[in-house]
Formats: structure tokens, sequence, C-alpha cells
């Protein structure tokens, strides 16, 4: 695997566990507490819904590998300078 595969992994890896886990989280306390199981005062259910929805959507792009990341951090040589470079 090149360095770059690596870094994507690592993405998919923070996707999962840092912000697709904890945003379904938020999801079903947004749930809970619109059912009335538990509530916090001068907290809107939404707020947990929009903190939710916008975990979930950061994760799902770093889940796919985060294309954009990776080539920001990792740009593509060119031929030309590759083959200058070796000669």
């Amino acid at each position: 695997m090149k360095t770059e595969d690596w870094f994507a992994l690592a993405l998919r890896v923070v996707g999962i566990a840092i912000l697709l886990i904890p945003g379904l989280g938020f999801l079903l306390d947004a749930l809970l507490m619109r059912l009335g199981y538990f509530n916090v005062p001068e907290t809107h259910p939404a707020y947990y819904v929009i903190y939710g929805a916008a975990h979930i959507a950061v994760g799902l792009y770093l889940l796919r590998g985060a294309p954009f990341i990776v080539a920001f951090a990792y740009p593509a040589e060119d031929d030309d300078e590759v083959e200058s470079d070796q000669e």
C-alpha cells in the first residue's frame, strides 16, 4: 500500500469512530428527547438533529475515502516531472 492509501484508510477510521457513531447517537438523543424520555432545559431536539446530521454527513464523506482531502495532501505528480527526476 502506498502512503496515500494509508492516509485514506486513516480518514475512514476517523469517519466511523469519531463522526458516524456519535452522529447516530445524537439522532437517537433527539428522538428520545422528542418522545419525552429526557429533557435538557433551553435545548431543542432540532439541535441534536442538526448536530447529528452534520456528523453523519462528514463521517460518510470520510468513509468514502475523502478524495479531495487525499488529493490535497498527496497531489498527483506529472509524468514529465517523474521522468526528469529519474534521468
